[in-house]
């Protein structure tokens, strides 16, 4: 079989997804002619969808030592170092890619993700924020923005991103969540609220969010409505918000002995928890009517 026919033939195998048929033809074809710039791009795709990184790479470091200058092939070969866990070489591949083609949406994505898995927030951003403004419609990275925004404070972008996110998905639960929280974040709780009741909505005894959401309710006044929040997430376990919720709704009625309460599950689990001993304290003192000497113990002992 001519070269072409046999290079011609992996291509219709790949591209019905036989990619173990595909794996023959590309071999027979490097076999006549190992420097075929096809057959090996072929080649590597079909192990790719074969799900073996690691001959994918030997290939492709093949194709790139003729054609150093192809930066789809840099962001091919750094997506297969990404899943072999060599995030180094990935980077340094996907930042070749991008000094050849500063728009390359799959290097952008790709360096993206490794910045943010590694924490790295603000190389991301600059991954990714290129990334929306050649795509506007990526949700997934619309709201892996907009989180990675309230992360770092800065409230106003992150609820820019869930409002465009919300825009292509309303029911978006991690859109909704992120729009709720930044809101939060801002103090603006009485356009907060409505996001947090959507969530729970659709999600009742999502504990994450029931105690940030009955924080939302007390700072609004709706303490009623907190309590319920905070109790719905108590029920499901213990929860250290929900509790300091709950005991600040006790200390505002002059509750101090369901207030303590409060507190003394959250040091049983944590006995160093400075804010939560101030805040028994504070109680405790409360508790002591004025000229009282029998008073109660000062404090847990911690």
């Amino acid at each position: 079989m001519h070269l072409s026919q046999l290079v011609e033939k992996g291509e219709e195998h790949r591209a019905a997804k036989q990619y173990h048929a595909a794996v023959a033809p590309y071999l027979e074809a490097l076999a006549v002619d190992p420097d075929h710039g096809s057959a090996l791009l072929g080649l590597a795709d079909a192990y790719r969808g074969l799900k073996d990184p690691k001959k994918a790479i030997g290939v492709l470091d093949r194709y790139l030592k003729q054609k150093p200058g192809d930066g789809a092939a840099h962001s091919r070969l750094a997506d297969a170092y990404r899943k072999t866990g060599q995030a180094d070489l990935a980077a340094d591949h996907y930042r070749k890619a991008l000094a050849l083609n500063p728009r390359n949406r799959y290097a952008l994505m790709g360096l993206g993700d490794l910045c943010h898995h590694a924490l790295r927030f603000q190389e991301a951003l600059a991954c990714w924020e290129p990334l929306l403004q050649i795509d506007p419609s990526l949700l997934h990275i619309l709201t892996m923005v907009g989180h990675m925004h309230r992360k770092l404070l800065a409230f106003e972008k992150a609820v820019g991103c869930f409002t465009k996110a919300l825009a292509l998905a309303p029911d978006n639960p991690y859109a909704l969540f992120g729009m709720a929280d930044a809101l939060r974040g801002l103090g603006r709780f009485d356009q907060a609220a409505p996001y947090w009741e959507a969530i729970l909505g659709a999600d009742p005894r999502n504990q994450k969010v029931l105690a940030r959401a009955g924080d939302c309710f007390l700072r609004l006044g709706l303490a009623a409505r907190a309590e319920e929040l905070f109790n719905q997430s108590l029920a499901i376990g213990y929860d250290k918000g929900a509790l300091l919720g709950l005991g600040r709704i006790h200390h505002q009625r002059a509750e101090f002995a369901a207030e303590l309460g409060c507190y003394d599950q959250i040091l049983t689990r944590n006995p160093y928890d400075e804010r939560t001993s101030l805040l028994r304290a504070r109680a405790v003192e409360n508790s002591v009517p004025p000229g009282n000497a029998g008073a109660p113990p000062a404090s847990k002992k911690v």
